[in-house]
């Protein structure tokens, strides 16, 4: 796990790109405390700093192919590379190094630009073909790892973190005020492509961009998700496949020459993953976090009991108000971009202790929910959507009366579906709309909104799986993480478990109208039935936690005192880039 900066120039690379490459790695040191490197020809040069995880002693980046016409700096793990290695040396290839990214070197020698369809990991990708004088960049089909870019007058500049390249590439960065009204309203940027810095896009997930001088910049999706029930078999037999494809999704993550812990909580997808290392007859060390007294979101003692039955190694981390007070001047420097997620303060704490406990890789249960359906919330959106398609299509819009009629019908269930969104929403400043307006871009523009799916509740969860997945939870695991010098590993990311699930039919997927019923019952023979059916709590910390924090904040750049985690954040941000 590593930080990368990419530089391809359209003229030639001067030593003051090199100067900044060289900063660019200083300021990433974090990311990749063990090494560092720079390589540049006339026309490419890239920077990479390195955490390293496999291949500890012999895994040095840049990483080229037999004859040096191949250069690649990688941040993320192949989990299948032993796998690839076999198959690449059958077919003649000499590997350099024992790292596992090696073998996107090797792969694109035999497959070209649709080597990503062979690997199975979280990466974010710069590889460089001399020959060809062309420039391969990628991101994983997930999101895992971030990859920013910037199109400038002599070139494009592409890194691990948009800070790197605004402080030493922008000269005058502009703010995207939409992006910051999407925070605002989502807690956090809902984009694909744009940053709260205009000139700043990202590679979306499960993207290949190839540059070159001829051409400029091309980006291509490599990866789609088709929910699409193709799967013939019966239930009981799903089940079994879902246990056997997470098993190798937890055993795949395992794979480290350095320490490994889980975050636990009380929940089932974090306790699923501890139990599943368990049986594979690996040492588990498990970290949960809890807070200063008596609140309901500490799960401290349903994990312990979990942890005293199954023999794992026990660590905790407590949180108070005096933490999170103190804790954004730690934290903003290091998120990169503005995200509204309070979750953010006790993940921060989480992976400061897992640094001084001496683990290097952390796996996380993000994904779980997004995957199996797992939000009661979200459920009932999707049941309100498809009853108002009914409506729709039973009586004419002007029927108003026989509309009121078919809602009567229902009382209760419209009474708590008018207070449902598809995400959390927020204040948004007056002046921060009024901005975001002159843009003349709509708030909910992506390509998930017009997915062609049969049933809403798949387009909800195709919503929050690249949405709200990949632009929070993902997005925060890796700078809050990495920012400690940790990777976080995530089992329902698995892309082999991830297309099964798609190819199952709704009533699998969503069995009896129960949240995450299929994973439960594809977990009976793992999971206690005090964890299987326990009541769903989030991450979300007290909020009076939260107002200590706005109570004592002047905004800089807005004239409203913020009332929201949110206004606070992009306040800061917006104010920050503009200095």
């Amino acid at each position: 796990m590593c930080g990368i900066t990419t530089y391809f120039s359209y003229d030639s690379i001067s030593s003051s790109i090199i100067d900044k490459l060289q900063a660019c790695n200083q300021e990433m040191r974090y990311r990749g405390p063990d090494e560092n490197d720079i390589w540049h020809n006339g026309e490419v040069a890239m920077a990479h700093v390195r955490l390293s995880i496999i291949g500890v002693a012999n895994g040095h980046q840049p990483i080229f192919n037999e004859d040096k016409t191949l250069v690649l700096i990688c941040n993320g793990e192949i989990y299948n590379y032993t796998i690839l290695k076999k198959e690449l040396e059958e077919k003649g290839h000499v590997f350099s190094t024992q790292s596992d990214c090696e073998t996107i070197v090797h792969l694109y020698e035999e497959y070209g630009e649709s080597l990503n369809d062979k690997i199975d990991g979280m990466f974010a990708y710069c590889l460089y073909d001399i020959n060809c004088k062309k420039l391969i960049a990628a991101r994983d089909h997930a999101g895992k790892k971030p990859l920013y870019f910037a199109e400038l007058t002599n070139g494009i500049v592409f890194s691990s973190e948009l800070k790197v390249i605004t402080e030493n590439f922008i000269t005058q960065p502009e703010l995207n005020y939409e992006i910051l009204r999407q925070t605002q309203k989502y807690s956090y940027s809902i984009s694909a492509e744009s940053t709260y810095v205009k000139q700043i896009k990202k590679i979306p997930s499960g993207n290949l961009a190839v540059i070159s001088r001829q051409n400029g910049i091309r980006i291509n999706r490599y990866f789609h998700r088709n929910i699409i029930p193709t799967y013939r078999g019966n239930y009981e037999t799903a089940c079994k496949r879902i246990k056997e494809l997470f098993f190798s999704a937890v055993e795949k993550r395992l794979q480290s020459e350095v320490p490994v812990a889980i975050l636990l909580s009380a929940g089932i997808d974090s306790s699923a993953i501890a139990c599943v290392a368990k049986e594979l007859g690996h040492e588990v060390h498990v970290i949960t976090a809890g807070y200063t007294g008596n609140y309901k979101v500490d799960e401290r003692n349903d994990a312990k009991r979990l942890c005293d039955e199954k023999g794992f190694i026990w660590h905790e981390v407590e949180l108070n108000a005096f933490d999170f007070k103190n804790l954004p001047s730690e934290i903003f420097p290091r998120l990169d971009e503005p995200n509204g997620d309070v979750a953010m303060f006790a993940q921060w704490m989480l992976y400061e202790k897992a640094k001084k406990l001496g683990f290097k890789v952390l796996l996380s249960g993000n994904g779980g929910d997004e995957l199996f359906y797992g939000y009661k919330l979200h459920n009932n959106y999707a049941k309100g959507l498809n009853y108002i398609k009914k409506v729709e299509n039973a009586f004419p819009i002007r029927s108003l009366k026989n509309v009121y009629k078919l809602i009567k019908q229902a009382p209760d269930f419209f009474k708590n579906f008018r207070n449902i969104n598809i995400s959390n929403t927020y204040s948004v400043y007056k002046e921060l709309e009024l901005l975001a307006e002159k843009e003349s871009i709509a708030l909910e523009r992506e390509d998930w909104h017009r997915i062609n799916l049969q049933f809403y509740i798949d387009k909800v969860y195709y919503f929050l799986h690249y949405a709200w997945l990949t632009n929070n939870c993902y997005f925060l695991a890796d700078k809050l993480a990495m920012a400690h010098s940790i990777e976080i590993r995530c089992p329902f990311a698995d892309k082999e478990l991830i297309s099964f699930i798609d190819s199952l039919p709704l009533e699998y997927k969503y069995r009896n109208n129960k949240p995450k019923e299929l994973f439960k019952n594809s977990m009976l023979e793992i999971l206690p039935d005090y964890v299987l059916y326990r009541k769903k709590t989030g991450f979300t910390p007290p909020y009076s936690f939260i107002n200590e924090i706005l109570e004592g904040y002047t905004p800089s750049l807005f004239k409203e005192k913020p009332t929201h985690f949110s206004q606070f954040v992009t306040d800061h941000f917006a104010a920050n880039l503009l200095k």
